[in-house]
């Protein structure tokens, strides 16, 4: 795990520009406190700070291949590198370290571009291929790592955060005032490449990009769903899926340093130290949990849950004082206004568990978006759908649609009867609990920047429900919730409060061979209305007890009075508005400290 940073230039390498990559490793040295390192030839520069999990006493980055005709910096981890390095030296390769990173060197020796395909794990890096004077820049399938780029007016720049990019090289930020607005209305960033900062772009989930003296082209190498369907029996679904998470959770316990699963109470969690322990290794959990009575507590469970499987119980408990300077310090450490109010949570909680000694936590995210576990969404998609289907039956222009007409008002009279559906399908059903606040920040809102003056009401947000296939609306909400809220928002806030503590988070649930496979399983198998998480239930069913499976959902989030009291306390210095809610204040010190200079 670490932080990276690349330059390509068409003309050739400065001094000045080594010197802006030393700085953006120094500045990015909590990504990477063990190790940091810069390399450069007249075309390329490379920089890169480590934190050291596999690999340990050799794995300094940037890596080599034998004949040194290929550089590599790359953050995350490879999982299965165990298995690629014994093909990799099968087929005669030779190994300089015990980096797990180093085997995406002899894969491009091997495969070129399509070494992706051979590829598991999370990671972003860049390859220099000295010979052909081409940068190769990936990105992992779900986009569980960041890299973000910027065209310059003489070469490219690549680097795991947008400030740094902004810091060094975009001299004149330019603000595009939709991409800032949208994860203050929706949580999360809407657009998958435009950022705030116009002159940086972010390189998408499961795709790559290759530099060189005729330009920048970009590629797409993976798609979560294809045409290959599961063709197998129920049971036999049931049983490969525990199979591929058992095989997933045992590649992601790989490390040479303590690894913790998180393990809240919930089904995903409690499923992932269940199968960590199956491997044979002794599993260390953490619950966290506040001082107090708070809902979102469940201490109980988890710590009952511990003791009957054998597994070492670590409890951290989070005070009202550990949340005093909690927002200053979090928001140092991101670079977009992501604002998901459990990150609050979330950075007081790791900054405990990096006290406890451990570098590696495996979380359960994932489960909910793979399993359909948000009665909110579930209902919403049932909306959506209801409302398609009476809207495809109009005009009445046939006999059969006068027939269906009358077979959908004799099962659906009731919703309409009373004009409307079980949701409300409108841009306020998407992040409904945000709609208030925002519209009455919308209401008086300005932002003067450059000698440029926006009226934060002259750029509406919208949200566009997807036209998907009749019968489709269930997935189509669901990717949504995917791509956009679980990538662009828990994701990214995953990888920079981790890194912000020098902790790795890895995530089970999202190795991209069980997203694949969870996808490919027919709707029939993996859905039942009203049952949240009903097949991941049938699963686990006698492997995580019943009590667990079915108990009601909670999340942890930071409780209300600790979100109000920030909202409270903060005075506006970027935006102008009378009204204050959490998303704003987030928005407004992300670019207060990264733009305003205040």
């Amino acid at each position: 795990m670490c932080g990276i940073s690349a330059l390509f230039r068409h003309t050739n390498i400065s001094s000045e520009d080594i010197a802006k990559l030393e700085a953006m490793n120094n500045e990015m040295r909590y990504r990477g406190p063990d190790d940091k390192g810069v390399w450069n030839d007249e075309k390329c520069a490379l920089a890169q700070v480590r934190l050291s999990i596999i690999g340990l006493q050799k794995g300094k980055q940037p890596l080599f291949n034998e004949d040194k005709s290929l550089v590599l910096i790359c953050n995350g981890e490879i999982y299965n590198y165990v298995e690629l390095k014994e093909m990799l030296i099968s087929n005669g390769h030779i190994f300089d370290s015990d980096s797990d990173s180093e085997v995406i060197l002899h894969l491009y020796e091997e495969y070129g571009n399509n070494l992706l395909q051979h590829l598991r794990g999370m990671f972003a890096f860049c390859l220099w291929d000295i010979r052909n004077k081409t940068l190769f820049a990936a990105r992992d399938r779900i986009g569980e790592k960041t890299l973000y780029y910027a065209e310059l007016p003489c070469g490219v720049v690549f680097s795991s955060e947008l400030k740094a990019i902004l810091k060094h090289f975009v001299p004149y930020p330019q603000i595009d005032i939709n991409q800032l607005l949208a994860p203050i209305r929706y949580t999360a960033p809407t657009d998958c490449v435009n950022t705030y900062i116009r002159q940086i772009k972010r390189l998408e989930p499961a795709e790559y990009i290759v530099v060189d003296d005729n330009g920048l082209r970009r590629y797409k190498y993976w798609k979560r769903y294809t045409n290959e369907q599961f063709k197998g029996s129920f049971e036999e679904a049931k049983k490969q899926t525990l199979d591929v998470l058992r095989n997933s959770v045992d590649l992601c316990l790989r490390s040479d340093v303590p690894v913790a699963v998180m393990l809240s109470g919930g089904i995903d969690s409690s499923a992932i130290a269940t199968l960590a322990k199956e491997t044979g290794r002794e599993v260390n959990v953490i619950t966290a949990g506040y001082q107090g009575s708070f809902d979102c507590d469940e201490r109980s469970v988890a710590k009952s849950f511990a003791k009957e499987r054998g597994f070492q119980y670590n409890e951290i408990e989070l005070t009202k004082e550990d949340f005093k300077n909690c927002f200053e310090e979090f928001t140092q450490y991101i670079d977009e206004p992501v604002t998901d109010q459990a990150a609050l949570a979330q950075w007081a909680l790791y900054r405990k568990v990096k006290s406890l000694g451990f570098k590696v936590l495996l979380g359960g995210m994932g489960g909910d978006e793979l399993f359909y576990g948000y009665p909110y969404w579930n209902n919403l998609s049932e909306s959506l759908y209801l409302r398609r289907l009476h809207e495809s039956l109009l005009p009445v222009n046939s006999y059969r649609k006068k027939i269906n007409l009358i077979h959908f008002l004799s099962k659906y009279f009731k919703y309409v009867l009373f004009a409307g559906y079980p949701l409300k399908i409108a841009d306020s059903s998407i992040c409904w609990w945000i709609v208030d606040d925002y519209d009455k920040f919308l209401q008086d809102a300005e932002v003067e920047y450059n000698d440029q003056h926006y009226k934060v009401s002259d750029y509406p947000q919208s949200f566009t429900f997807p036209n998907v296939k009749l019968g489709n609306e269930l997935d189509a909400i669901y990717n949504f919730s995917f791509e956009s809220i679980m990538t662009r928002a828990y994701l990214y806030l995953s990888d920079r409060e981790g890194m912000g503590n020098s902790l790795e988070i890895r995530c089970p649930m999202l190795d991209y061979k069980f997203v694949e496979f969870v996808s490919s399983l027919p709707i029939d198998y993996k859905y039942r209305k009203g049952q949240p998480k009903w097949f991941l239930k049938q699963v686990l069913s006698g492997i995580v007890p019943n009590n667990i499976l079915f108990a009601q959902k909670r999340g942890f989030t930071s409780p209300n009075t600790f979100i109000q009291d920030v909202v409270k306390n903060y005075d506006y210095k970027f935006f102008e508005s009378k009204h204050k809610f959490y998303n704003s204040i987030l928005a407004d010190r992300v670019c207060s400290l990264l733009l305003s200079g205040k």
